[in-house]
């Protein structure tokens, strides 16, 4: 084995050159010591590590990897204040990132690199970038200052002879055969460059001996070592890690209820709806229906479109994970004459110049008029060009404007949502099945808590009352509305009625002064506020943020108010993306929210849930407890605080009003039950509920 005898270019650049195959698997496969300073410690990162790897286990080669750890603030605050100690902190985040390999080609290679471990061919050793007090310093200090970040390779053959390489590298799993990454390579044995490869050697050394002046270099934790032999095949042959070379890689690999959706939708000659509960991948199956379609149709225009500006960005970030390969345009009010680059875009289409193209937008639009002449005048020009259509949170767009978009011109159809009906809009609804036709794929939010796909959670409800001021306000408006309710004989004016009542309701019982106390006394019984989402009105949120505040609870507002732009200040993130970034670290222990986490947005580390102002609408409550119910590293279960009114049945209340107010409770009841019936403690909560029945007469 002899680097030597290799035909190796003095640098790599994957523009270029097929860098796997190029360099590191004829490399590795004539080396026998393989030392690697691979930047921060993630299941990603320890996969890129891997590179050709399998070549120098065959070799029966050894590897030592030095990895930094990325801490955020609120791990720091643990250390100086002795809550944890530093190896405690590492111990918890790496296993955060060894309890989470949902990827199959990532966990393919981390288990190569565990089977090494096991088998003691491969030592590890973490780095702390160290501050003036000799504390770590936290990830977005070594983010701002550059520290830790450029990765060294070094490789010895049975000769004696090394070489190493340094420069850029992309640390993702798509990184490793798909994006740019570039770096220069400097052999022992050619006088001109051993400064170079000297300089890469003592770096290595430097850090690996503990001799940097700002850096701590520690034996990986015990607890990790025991994970990574845990998860170490028996045999370094079951993995075949082979099979991944010349693949063309995504990031993600469908669970079997995605799979099953896929097909159902294929053999519904394209079109229908999923209603798949919040956090179960709709987003990842929906794109997996248009890899497949890309697959048989030479020409698509792929329109997507979203409730909000920002979740075009989420799905762009996703469609790159699948490498879908086409023009990507956004086209709503936030983007400049989009008007015209969708027509530029259309053209470029019809005329052959780009194949495919998709398009991302918003429900509100997709339906203007402008927008629907674009597409349809590109139709009438290439009828042979299909248009395939995917609507995100689908129940949107049954309003009585959004729904003017649903024009017959998309071939391909598909509908995603929770909770596809809309609330007290049967016309809406009724439009909506009939152009996607029906549900052909359900999976519900019990089916994906017993499968493990999402967190189990335990219910909380808090029964409270108004105050009598407000119990006064409340009955003055039922009296109005009730003579109109009873007066009327026409059932479909009675429902109007009663709807009317329940909003007239909702606005007084929303800012209801106790729902506050509760609040307090809430706090009062959780040790620890982390990953808390709390739901208030407009009216509430400064009080709410004021009583976590004087209790020292780092939180802030997330609102419509939040800027969705990516700005130079946020790091390049939009104020939305940096506060739930900043949210995941514990920076943040709260944040405050009317109606923004509803839809859309992921905060997959929250595990609170306070809802202080409550809806009655299906769609909505369902959204708000799919928020803490997304897996995440370290996170066994969440827990949803539910403040309730109760209704207002006072000693001699006229029998009309009495009535009123036991249907509007039986209703309130629906989300109760819908709560409680997969949760943890179901069993207590219908105990509660059938207590509550029984006071009220229902």
């Amino acid at each position: 084995m002899s680097l030597r005898s290799l035909p190796l270019k003095k640098s790599y650049d994957s523009d270029d050159d097929d860098i796997l195959s190029d360099f590191y698997i004829p490399s590795l496969s004539n080396s026998i010591l393989y030392k690697r300073l691979a930047g921060f410690f993630s299941s990603t990162t320890l996969t890129v590590a891997a590179k050709g790897i399998s070549k120098l286990i065959s070799n029966g080669g050894e590897m030592k990897l030095i990895t930094g750890v990325r801490f955020s603030q609120a791990d720091i605050e643990a250390i100086k204040e002795a809550q944890e100690k530093p190896d405690e902190v590492i111990a918890r985040i790496m296993l955060k990132e060894l309890d989470s390999l949902e990827n199959k080609f990532v966990e393919d290679h981390v288990r190569a690199l565990a089977w090494m471990v096991a088998n003691k061919k491969l030592e590890i050793k973490v780095a702390l970038i160290l501050d003036e007090d000799g504390f770590p310093i936290d990830d977005e200090t070594l983010e701002k200052n550059g520290i830790f970040h450029q990765k060294v390779g070094i490789m010895e053959d049975t000769n004696g002879d090394s070489l190493s390489f340094s420069g850029s590298e992309n640390e993702s799993a798509s990184g490793w055969l798909n994006n740019i990454e570039e770096f220069k390579v400097f052999r022992s044995w050619e006088k001109e460059e051993s400064d170079y490869f000297n300089a890469d050697c003592e770096k290595f050394l430097k850090f690996w001996n503990g001799y940097s002046k700002r850096a701590q270099v520690i034996e990986i934790p015990e607890a990790i070592r025991k994970q990574l032999i845990k998860i170490a095949p028996d045999h370094i042959e079951d993995l075949n890690l082979d099979k991944w070379v010349g693949e063309r890689i995504n990031e993600i690999e469908l669970r079997d209820y995605q799979k099953q959706a896929v097909i159902q939708w294929l053999t519904n000659n394209r079109r229908g709806i999923f209603e798949m509960a919040t956090g179960t991948g709709k987003t990842i199956t929906a794109l997996s229906c248009l890899e497949k379609t890309l697959m048989v149709e030479k020409k698509l225009v792929i329109i997507i479109t979203s409730p909000f500006i920002h979740l075009s960005k989420q799905w762009i970030k996703e469609a790159n994970k699948f490498n879908i390969e086409c023009d990507k345009i956004i086209a709503d009010s936030s983007e400049n004459k989009w008007k015209d680059k969708l027509v530029d875009e259309l053209l470029d289409v019809e005329n052959g110049i780009n194949e495919n193209l998709m398009v991302l937008t918003t429900h509100n639009t997709f339906s203007t008029p402008d927008f629907i002449n674009i597409i349809q005048e590109s139709k009438k020009r290439r009828p042979s060009i299909r248009l395939f259509l995917i609507v995100d949170e689908v129940h949107g767009i049954g309003a009585p404007e959004r729904k003017k978009g649903l024009i017959d011109e998309y071939d391909y159809r598909l509908g995603l949502s929770a909770t596809p009906k809309r609330w007290f809009d049967w016309e809406g609804t009724d439009k909506i099945f009939d152009y996607f036709g029906s549900v052909i794929f359900e999976f519900s939010l019990k089916d994906a808590i017993d499968a493990g796909y999402l967190t189990p959670y335990i219910y909380k409800p808090y029964f409270t009352t108004l105050t009598p001021g407000e119990m006064e306000k409340y009955e003055n408006e039922t009296r109005k509305i009730s003579k109109a309710y009873y007066r009327s004989k026409d059932d479909d004016e009675k429902d109007e009625i009663f709807t009317l009542l329940c909003i007239k309701r909702q606005k007084i019982i929303r800012n209801a002064l106790n729902k506050l106390v509760v609040f307090e006394q809430i706090l009062d019984k959780l040790e620890q506020i982390r990953y808390c989402l709390v739901y208030c009105s407009p009216q509430q949120i400064r009080i709410v943020q004021n009583i976590l505040n004087k209790r020292n609870i780092i939180q802030h507002k997330f609102t419509e108010r939040e800027g969705t732009k990516n700005e130079e200040k946020y790091g390049g993130l939009s104020e939305r993306e940096f506060l739930i970034k900043k949210f995941a670290e514990g920076v943040y222990h709260a944040l405050v929210s009317m109606r923004c986490l509803d839809e859309g947005v992921d905060v997959p580390p929250a595990q609170i849930a306070i809802m202080l102002d409550n809806s009655g609408n299906p769609r909505e409550y369902i959204q708000r407890r799919g928020r803490v119910l997304r897996k995440f590293p370290g996170k066994n279960s969440a827990i949803i605080f539910d403040v309730i009114i109760e209704p207002v049945l006072r000693q001699g209340i006229p029998k009309e009003l009495a009535g009123l107010e036991r249907k509007i409770i039986a209703k309130e009841l629906l989300r109760y039950r819908e709560f409680a019936s997969s949760s943890r403690n179901v069993t207590e909560c219908m105990k509660l509920m059938e207590n509550v029945e029984s006071i009220y007469g229902l």
